[in-house]
């Protein structure tokens, strides 16, 4: 997949010009990113949903606040960030399921069949217990 602006701009707000260098350069790690990750997978009637996930991660990390912080007290001081914003990630591990979902992917998911009657119930340890001990 070609990542390009132009793909972008009908997810994106508009942009202000700093922003829009700053998308700009993103854009060239996101593209990279998701080639890596998802390859020929990427087909192209499935390209709008990788595109809208990059514009979300663009989206959230021009909005992300500077520090991170979600809740802040004085005494004793205090600050709570959010996990999120300390990985540095550009995707969501939800939004990440969800695009191994589209392309077949998704988490693997296994069910355990039980074994037949017969080897469940018929292999069981039965020793032939004689009507007499032996007298030591």
């Amino acid at each position: 997949m070609d990542l390009t602006r132009a793909k972008l701009d009908p997810f994106l707000p508009t942009l202000r010009t700093d922003q829009s260098t700053k998308v700009d350069a993103w854009i060239t790690v996101l593209g990279p990113l998701l080639n890596a990750r998802y390859g020929d997978a990427i087909t192209a009637e499935l390209e709008p949903v990788f595109v809208s996930a990059a514009a979300d991660a663009i989206i959230r990390r021009l909005e992300r606040p500077r520090g991170g912080a979600i809740e802040e007290r004085v005494g004793p001081a205090s600050i709570k960030r959010d996990p999120r914003f300390l990985l540095s990630a550009w995707f969501l591990p939800e939004e990440l399921e969800q695009l191994d979902d589209v392309i077949g992917a998704g988490s693997i998911r296994s069910h355990r069949t039980p074994a037949p009657d017969a080897q469940r119930f018929g292999n069981r340890y039965r020793p032939e217990v004689p009507d007499e001990l032996p007298e030591w």
